[in-house]
């Protein structure tokens, strides 16, 4: 029946009251829908229910739907009311933007840093209220304890000269020079790369560069072998590795 009733309902074609074949299917369904069309688990909509209480002898019982129905005409138009009644954004929350420092650019990156900050281009706390500290003990110590590890190491330098182990002095150096520069840097500054005073002109900094420069002439004169260069050389560097370690109270 489902079957027979669908087009007629669905696509816009005769009404079942014209339709033959719809006539002949409700004489046989008659017996299985009972005396109450409408009750049947079988035909839930009211259009069918209508027309086989009519016998399908009564005009066209269906029509099909022309243009848009009443809850979808209902809906749209409580859609549209609704995006009338939403209003524009407020004020506060609408991004402003300054253009080669002109405008009221209160969505700027620089906009959002402390009144305070000495650094115009850190949007991290200012130094008084930050919870990082640079030249805090627990990080001299870390540097310090990384340090006398390199030192330790720094001292087989004589029997790889002795020995005249060449690449065994250039391993040791190029493993272990970068790192130490950087704590012996921040032990000198008391901090790291943008919380400190990069003032090389300081004794301790310019003590530092020299002994840095003992030990790149070190390493050269390790490749090529000159070997009384690269102890007088070494000598030097510890020399002044010394004086560094008064100056910093290392």
């Amino acid at each position: 029946l489902k079957a027979v009733l669908a087009p007629n309902l669905c696509s816009g074609g005769p009404s079942i009251a014209q339709s033959p074949s719809a006539a002949e299917e409700l004489s046989r369904w008659r017996p299985a829908l009972g005396s109450s069309p409408s009750a049947s688990p079988l035909v839930r909509s009211p259009q069918v229910s209508t027309f086989l209480a009519t016998g399908g002898s009564s005009g066209e019982a269906f029509v099909p739907p022309r243009g848009l129905r009443g809850e979808a005409a209902a809906a749209l138009a409580a859609a549209v009311v609704a995006g009338s009644l939403g209003g524009t954004a407020p004020a506060q929350a609408v991004a402003k933007f300054s253009v080669f420092g002109f405008g009221d650019g209160t969505s700027d990156a620089y906009a959002q840093i402390d009144p305070d900050q000495k650094n115009p281009y850190s949007q991290f706390s200012n130094p008084k209220d930050r919870l990082y500290k640079e030249d805090a003990a627990e990080y001299m110590q870390k540097k310090k304890v990384a340090l006398d590890e390199s030192f330790k190491r720094l001292t087989r330098a004589p029997e790889f000269i002795k020995t005249k182990q060449s690449e065994n002095l250039k391993s040791m150096l190029t493993l272990q020079l970068e790192m130490m520069r950087q704590n012996m840097e921040y032990i000198t500054t008391k901090g790291a790369p943008g919380y400190r005073n990069n003032d090389e002109s300081t004794p301790a900094f310019q003590t530092a560069n020299a002994f840095f420069q003992d030990i790149s002439d070190l390493n050269v004169y390790g490749k090529s072998k000159k070997w009384p260069e690269a102890m007088d050389s070494y000598t030097k560097a510890m020399t002044k590795l010394g004086e560094w370690k008064q100056l910093v109270a290392y």
